[in-house]
């Protein structure tokens, strides 16, 4: 057996091609179902973020699992086909314990040392139980991806501070506008969504819009926070002429705010429009940033603000990778101690059976009532 990982991250591909690997849940859990139905592949489990797509699977030695894998993508969504082919990197055996330590440490993120991956690496392996395809190696592996994950945040100052997307998202937009008169428009209800509206309320911004598909979400959240009104989406462009701030960061598989139903509304607008769109994919279509007084920016141009605290935890980075490599170490030892564990049960038995052939052929040396021990 081999344990494999194909994946596609924001390292080698950038969001506007990213996004059209960008698989629902329903999909996902299609794609394990047809993994289980495979004989060559024993376990498996999707990692998918807004940063990466990644499949972990443990299959028989001899099974070329990047066939395996364009195939099914291709059948799954035709259009992640040529993206997949182009920009997909696979690990094998210990590399891929190491990258998945990493990634829930938070050593592999966008945003060195996020919280947010550990519960996503978490989602990921539930939905591979649902779907039967995570057995002894995996409820291992992963379960020691999440120790690992632990021990990093407890042990290093990796996460000082909220660390997240979001959070550099916000801290973008401090830098450009005055948040404390300002009216910002958050689009989105979900996880991400919450934590950015959070970090935009810390800076004491005056005035927050919710908008969602399902406004009884907006309302909801809008309630945890004790802050903020709610709308629904076909209510953005009349609530957009008053709007100095907008981030998007929904899971909708096309944009929500289109080119047509605001151009009129940006076309009038004299004041300026800073536009973050968080969501992969994309949530705002992107010829909105041609407009004089918009400024549009997607998840990969935070780069530069994420690179200002990336600097900030750089130095604990060494001191996580160690705690990493022992948790691979300790979790490789085991994963191969199972190549030995058959054979020493082979010799055992062989043992066994030469110690009772020359029981019987010389129990006689030891009296009649050995004779037939």
């Amino acid at each position: 057996m081999k344990l494999i990982l194909n994946n596609l991250t924001y390292h080698n591909c950038p969001v506007h091609l990213r996004e059209n690997a960008a698989f629902t849940q329903k999909r996902g859990r299609f794609m394990l179902e047809k993994m289980h139905a495979e004989k060559a592949v024993s376990e498996a489990a999707i990692l998918e973020t807004c940063n990466r797509l990644e499949f972990y699977l443990y299959t028989e030695k001899n099974f070329d699992c990047d066939a395996f894998l364009a195939d099914l993508i291709a059948r799954v969504q035709p259009g992640a086909a040529d993206v997949w082919a182009e920009h997909s990197g696979t690990k094998a055996g210990r590399d891929v314990v190491q990258h998945l330590f990493e990634v829930a440490a938070g050593l592999d993120s966008q945003m060195l040392g996020e919280n947010q991956i550990l519960s996503q690496v978490k989602a990921a392996y539930t939905m591979s139980i649902n779907c039967r395809m995570s057995r002894l190696i995996f409820h291992r592996l992963f379960h020691s991806a999440f120790r690992a994950g632990k021990a990093v945040r407890t042990h290093t100052n990796i996460n000082c501070g909220a660390v997240s997307v979001g959070l550099a998202a916000v801290e973008l937009a401090r830098s450009k506008i005055d948040l404390s008169t300002a009216t910002a428009m958050l689009i989105g209800a979900g996880e991400n969504a919450e934590l950015v509206a959070r970090y935009l309320l810390k800076t004491q911004l005056p005035h927050l819009i919710i908008a969602n598909r399902n406004k009884n979400k907006a309302h909801a959240m809008a309630s945890r926070l004790k802050a903020g009104s709610a709308i629904a989406l076909a209510n953005i462009p009349a609530a957009l002429p008053d709007v100095d701030l907008l981030i998007s960061s929904t899971a909708a598989a096309q944009p929500v705010v289109t080119l047509e139903i605001v151009k009129d509304i940006l076309a009038k607008r004299d004041k300026p429009l800073l536009i973050i769109d968080i969501a992969v994919p994309r949530d705002i279509d992107p010829h909105i940033g041609q407009f004089d007084g918009v400024t549009l920016v997607n998840i990969d141009d935070l780069d530069e603000q994420i690179n200002i605290n990336r600097e900030k935890r750089s130095s604990e980075i060494p001191k996580a990778r160690a705690i990493v490599t022992e948790f691979t170490d300790k979790f490789t030892a085991w994963y191969d101690s199972l190549d030995i564990v058959p054979a020493i049960s082979r010799l055992t038995k062989k043992g066994i059976e030469l110690a009772n052939a020359e029981a019987r052929r010389y129990a006689k040396d030891f009296g009649d009532e050995n004779s037939d021990k």
